[in-house]
C-alpha cells in the first residue's frame, strides 16, 4: 500500500518520517495541499486532513482539488477544532504570537451542518459531520467530517 504524508512544516514531516518512515510505500512531501493536488495526476482511495489543510485552506479552492484526486468511491475525512460559537467562515489570526515577525494564518471554521452543505455543493456524498466530545467535558472536542466521492 502506498501512502503520502503532506505538510507545510518541515518539523512535522521529520517527526512523521521518524515515526512511519520505515513502512513500505510511505512517502513524505513538504508542500501546500492545494498546490500539491493541483500539480499531480495521482489519485487516492482516501484523503485525510487531521487538524491541517482543510482548516487552513479556502474550501472553494481545496475541495474541488480533493474531489478530483479521489478515486471513485474514495473517502475524504478531516478533523479540526470546532468553530468558536458565532464565529464562522474565514478567520485570521497571528500564528507567531505578538512578539516576533508577524505570520498571518487563515482558518475556515463552520458548524458541522454547514460543512456538510459545503461538501454536498462539491459533489461529495454520504457526508457525516459531528463534534466528537473530549473525554473531559470541560475541554474542547474535535470536529470530524467524512464524505465519499462517487
Amino acid at each position: 500500500m502506498d501512502a503520502s504524508g503532506l505538510d507545510l512544516s518541515a518539523v512535522h514531516l521529520e517527526r512523521a518520517r521518524r515515526r512511519w518512515g520505515h513502512l513500505p510505500g510511505a512517502r513524505f512531501v513538504q508542500a501546500d495541499a492545494a498546490g500539491y493536488l493541483a500539480d499531480t495526476a495521482q489519485r487516492w482511495e482516501a484523503i485525510y486532513s487531521i487538524w491541517g489543510a482543510v482548516w487552513f485552506s479556502d474550501p472553494a479552492r481545496l475541495l474541488p482539488l480533493v474531489r478530483a484526486r479521489l478515486a471513485p468511491g474514495g473517502r475524504f475525512v478531516f478533523s479540526h477544532a470546532p468553530a468558536v460559537p458565532g464565529c464562522y467562515g474565514p478567520q485570521g489570526m497571528y500564528g507567531s504570537g505578538f512578539r516576533s515577525r508577524p505570520v498571518w494564518v487563515r482558518r475556515w471554521a463552520y458548524e458541522p451542518h454547514v460543512w456538510a452543505d459545503v461538501l454536498a455543493g462539491h459533489d461529495f456524498t454520504e457526508i457525516e459531520a459531528w463534534i466528537e466530545p473530549a473525554p473531559d467535558p470541560a475541554l474542547l472536542g474535535t470536529l470530524i467530517v467524512t464524505a465519499r466521492a462517487d
